[in-house]
């Protein structure tokens, strides 16, 4: 991969004016009150595959794998790095598209937007409807522009498929990060934590100095560390915490730059029907994009409420569910 320095001012300005064509034509494809509220995409794929992953290692072949929680601690203070291999591989064994689907609650707060959805998956992909504002059930009239929303999705199975194939394009596109990772990162044990779920596995991550990232989007990855805490009974990911400590180009700066001193949080919950689900996601990143162009990520998800949802809907059968949802009931105040 060429170096910036080494680039002609013609050949910076042709790859500036491609990026530039590159996210016009993402924006033009996804809803316009979405545009601003996500991280650009080749950075999303790196801080999800961090997110939804953390360390993770080669499954390729055989590894320690703990069958009770004393040998995962043992594991932890052996060899950290097989035990984040070990609940990593299972996370995947139950990830979105895997796992049995499920319905939620998701409340999504931005630095100019605070919506609650009801979300249903389906093997033919996600749907979701509006529920609340700022923490405020919808009135009639947002009720009824939300149901003719969804109503005209059900009629048009050419959206419906757009739809499923982002997903599928984005699901690709992540698992290709996260196939870098097994060499990005080094674990050692820090100890423990006491969590909701009871006491989890603290183990610690940092970039790497041997690994070379061979793709944009794994250069994200040099510029991260955190620590990652583990159940260890069920070995399944409690926490993700990430900090950024050094600034990270992507796209040799030309297509951002992120700032040392963001954070990316994401904890996961046992739930009574539908086993471990995400529960908190919040990244707070700033940075530039386009070289000039300010970028500022402020995210806070919270995710409840989970139930199953039978594996034979198709996505029109989770809109006919979404459509015949009761009237949804005051929701609970914020936090003080």
């Amino acid at each position: 991969m060429p170096d910036r320095s080494e680039m002609t001012p013609s050949a910076v300005a042709a790859l500036q004016s491609r990026s530039r064509q590159a996210l016009a034509t993402r924006f033009r494809s996804g809803r316009p009150e979405n545009r601003r509220r996500e991280p650009p995409f080749i950075l999303r794929c790196a801080l999800l595959a961090l997110l939804a992953c953390g360390c993770i290692g080669s499954t390729s072949r055989a590894e320690a794998v703990p069958d009770t929680a004393t040998s995962s601690w043992d594991l932890a203070k052996s060899d950290p790095h097989a035990l984040v291999r070990a609940a990593i591989d299972n996370e995947l064994k139950h990830s979105y598209g895997v796992r049995p689907p499920a319905r939620y609650l998701l409340r999504k707060k931005t630095r100019n937007t605070d919506t609650t959805k009801e979300m249903v998956e389906t093997k033919q992909g996600g749907v979701a409807r509006l529920v609340a504002l700022h923490n405020q059930p919808l009135n009639a009239t947002q009720t009824e522009t939300e149901l003719l929303r969804l109503r005209a999705l059900a009629s048009d199975p050419a959206a419906q498929q757009h739809r499923l194939h982002n997903e599928q394009r984005d699901a690709a596109r992540l698992t290709a990060v996260m196939r870098l990772l097994p060499d990005a990162y080094m674990n050692r044990y820090e100890g423990s934590a006491q969590t909701p779920n009871g006491i989890a596995i603290r183990v610690s991550f940092t970039p790497d100095p041997h690994f070379s990232p061979p793709t944009l989007e794994s250069r994200i990855l040099q510029g991260i560390r955190g620590e990652i805490w583990i159940d260890p009974s069920d070995l399944r990911v409690v926490r993700i915490e990430g900090h950024l400590f050094r600034e990270v180009d992507y796209g040799w700066g030309i297509l951002g730059t992120l700032y040392p001193g963001g954070a990316i949080r994401i904890e996961q919950s046992r739930t009574p029907d539908c086993g471990w689900q995400l529960a908190h996601l919040a990244l707070n990143l700033n940075g530039k994009e386009l070289m000039l162009k300010s970028l500022h990520i402020n995210v806070d998800e919270t995710a409840s409420d989970y139930h199953p949802v039978p594996p034979e809907w198709k996505y029109t059968d989770a809109i006919a569910w979404l459509l015949g949802m009761p009237a949804i009931a005051p929701l609970k105040s914020d936090e003080p």
